[in-house]
């Protein structure tokens, strides 16, 4: 697949993504249980982790597609947008936030960390949205 087609079929699959994450935002569990709940927090989790990653890796190929420039770390990548004036310093440092976010979510396993986290998702939400319109230009 070429560069070009796969940045466009990453892109297509990151809208969709951004877009699942924010419907899950929305809906109101007030009437769950603990148990639903739950599983709410959960699959919102999993899908800032699914998006996280997905808009660093679209990223990466609108650099190299567009911009002819080679970036291999979720950070380098936005380190390199923002050197370019791709986004400013603010949506730079919250990208960053995310991706440490992500990583915690993902490979450290304590209560306080995940609910911190939780709290956060949208914020993080409005800092991928704003990627997205970024690189969809």
């Amino acid at each position: 697949m070429e560069l070009s087609e796969k940045f466009s079929s990453n892109l297509e699959n990151l809208i969709k993504a951004v877009s699942t994450f924010k419907i899950s935002m929305e809906k109101d569990y007030s009437e769950l249980d603990a148990a639903g709940v739950d599983l709410i927090k959960n699959g919102r989790i999993q899908k800032f982790e699914y998006t996280t990653e997905l808009v660093w890796k679209t990223s990466k190929l609108f650099l190299e597609s567009k911009l002819g420039i080679i970036s291999n770390s979720p950070k380098d990548v936005y380190r390199t947008m923002f050197q370019n004036n791709l986004i400013d310093d603010k949506l730079f440092q919250d990208l960053l936030k995310a991706i440490d976010d992500r990583n915690q979510v993902s490979h450290i396993y304590r209560e306080e960390t995940y609910d911190i986290i939780y709290k956060t998702l949208p914020g993080h939400l409005n800092s991928l949205q704003k990627l997205l319109n970024i690189i969809t230009v």
